[in-house]
């Protein structure tokens, strides 16, 4: 996704400008995306590239001393104003104008914990020549560095590094084991050997006189402490109810008003009900026609009164821009994964901002709870940031996604909560019923088939779920008028075995020149593409190999990077 791109160095170059240019192309991917004017001193060198959906303002902004770019926002902007004791001019009005004077009156970064946003930024002092390359407490805007000699060379996308002189790419084996074994990057680690993505709840300074940046964690899960006596469960899940309300009343916020990614599952439904009323809102579904994300959502939006939209997903669109999302995503989108892509530019063309559920579940409703290999904040920091955020990043190219779940004071008192609370989406369920009941006490969930009211519906197995579906099926046709198949809203295991995915897949998994073969076995992979063709079912293992072959290819040979098969 688009972002802030630039480097810091001891001595200027001849070739800076070229260099931060074609760092800026590296990151512009669609044609709306805007590039704007490229920042250039000896010792400095930053340029922003943005959507035009948000902070449409020209950067850097500078506040007295301080010059700064900011990718993402800040949403307690009213509460962060009071808190300066020289207010803001009228000319600094701006997220990042807000930034620099929160650092001039701190400069110790402390101010860092109270910011409410999601967000990437670069600060310099023009006083005392240090650069500071800042992220959000949970990490979800990104930015990634690398030190080449007496340069500091950073980007909100790893592959804006290929412009630097300096730079050499090369792959870290142990970031292909990782990928090809859990279908994403771990921690901080990305394809590229001393390449860094920026911890969560971090800042990195680099200045004269420091022989290496330094990185410091101004923000942890282990600052949000446990509750103590907690309230009846009823008042838990008011509070939790008006937390999110008014977290999604402060998302939902935009001049040209916004949408929701609507699905059968609980967290885009909730969204939706939260919007405040009088708010237009366009809903959009993407899946196989009749599959159960269609009907309820379609349920959910009747609701609502919103506009909705569906958008089908088949085995003949549903490789359509994934090519060109290996290289969005800098090869950490597995091909697999990128569902969301069919539908982006029906959402472009409705709205600029999108209300994304994003870990909804694992906020709120304990899905991240009981996992044997990583604690809850883990799993959020791995699996939620390295993995599920990579579908944000990806969108974020077309509109720009806002994450309610994410609000601080909500966070804050949801991670506070007792785990059996959260366990099994206990208060979740009680909060939705509470605030939204003409949403959840009858429309059914597509996880079980069942509305969240009846008894037992989260926890009963779901081999039992089986015996409810014909009425789910009935009452949906009920609704709907149409005859109901509940198929699944994706079918790749198939797809891949159909044109035109068959082709593309034997194209990039069994040629002989395949640069991925210099990483993983090729017998062993065209054993498994054979078998999967035969009937058993290798979906996952070969997209991962597949989405390598397409990084590698856009690397070393600038090959599919605009999606095209002869390009």
């Amino acid at each position: 996704m688009p972002g802030l791109v630039g480097f810091a160095q001891r001595d200027p170059a001849p070739n800076d400008e070229l260099v931060l240019g074609r760092m800026q192309d590296l990151v512009a991917h669609l044609p709306h995306h805007v590039k704007e004017a490229g920042f250039l001193t000896p010792a400095l060198a930053v340029a922003r590239v943005h959507t035009g959906a948000i902070q449409l303002e020209r950067q850097p902004r500078t506040v007295s001393h301080v010059r700064v770019w900011l990718d993402g926002e800040l949403y307690n902007q009213v509460e962060l104003r009071r808190s300066l004791k020289k207010p803001l001019a009228e000319s600094e009005q701006s997220d990042a104008d807000l930034l620099g004077a929160l650092y001039l009156a701190d400069p110790t970064f402390a101010f860092l914990k109270r910011i409410d946003g999601i967000y990437a930024a670069v600060l310099h002092n023009l006083r005392s020549g240090a650069t500071h390359l800042v992220t959000d407490r949970y990490g979800l805007r990104q930015l990634y560095w690398t030190r080449q000699g007496e340069r500091l060379a950073f980007a909100s996308e790893p592959k804006a590094l290929l412009a630097i002189p300096e730079f050499t790419p090369r792959i870290d084996p142990e970031s292909v084991e990782q990928f090809l074994r859990e279908g994403f990057l771990l921690g901080e680690r990305t394809w590229f050997s001393g390449v860094t993505l920026l911890r969560a709840g971090s800042f990195l300074s680099w200045g004269p006189g420091m022989q290496e940046p330094s990185i410091s964690r101004y923000w942890g899960w282990d600052d949000i402490r446990p509750l103590g006596e907690v309230q009846t469960e009823d008042e838990v899940a008011e509070e939790l109810g008006s937390r999110f309300r008014a977290a999604v009343a402060r998302h939902s916020l935009h001049e040209g008003g916004v949408g929701v990614s609507l699905s059968g599952g609980l967290d885009s439904r909730a969204l939706l009900a939260a919007v405040p009323a009088g708010r237009s809102v366009h809903t959009v579904t993407f899946g196989t026609r009749g599959c159960a994300d269609d009907l309820i959502a379609r349920r959910v939006a009747q609701a609502r009164g919103s506009t909705h939209h569906f958008v089908e997903l088949t085995s003949k669109n549903w490789l359509e821009h994934r090519l060109e999302g290996v290289w969005w995503t800098d090869g950490q989108a597995d091909l697999l994964h990128m569902h969301a892509l069919v539908s982006a530019q029906e959402q472009r063309s409705h709205y600029a901002v999108n209300l994304n559920g994003f870990l909804g579940d694992a906020v709120l409703g304990g899905s991240y709870l009981g996992d044997k290999r990583w604690t809850l904040p883990e799993k959020i920091d791995q699996r939620g940031r390295r993995l599920i955020n990579e579908g944000t990043r990806l969108t974020n190219n077309y509109f720009h996604n806002r994450l309610p779940f994410f609000d601080n004071r909500l966070m804050e008192l949801a991670y506070a909560l007792p785990r059996p609370l959260l366990s099994n989406s206990r208060v979740y369920r009680r909060m939705l019923l509470r605030h939204f009941p003409e949403y959840f006490r009858s429309i059914p969930w597509q996880n079980t088939g069942l509305p969240i009211g009846w008894p037992g519906v989260v926890t009963r197995p779901l081999r039992f779920v089986g015996r409810v579906r014909g009425r789910l099926r009935r009452e949906l046709g009920r609704i709907t008028g149409q005859q109901v198949s509940l198929q699944a809203y994706t079918d790749y295991p198939t797809w891949i075995r159909q044109a035109p995915a068959r082709e593309l897949f034997e194209r990039l998994l069994a040629h002989p020149e395949a640069l991925h073969a210099q990483y993983v076995s090729a017998d062993t992979v065209r054993a498994r593409l054979a078998a999967h063709f035969g009937g058993e079912d290798h979906s996952e293992y070969l997209c991962r190999v597949a989405t390598l072959e397409v990084w590698l290819q856009q690397v070393y040979a600038g090959r599919y990077r605009n999606g095209r098969l002869d390009a």
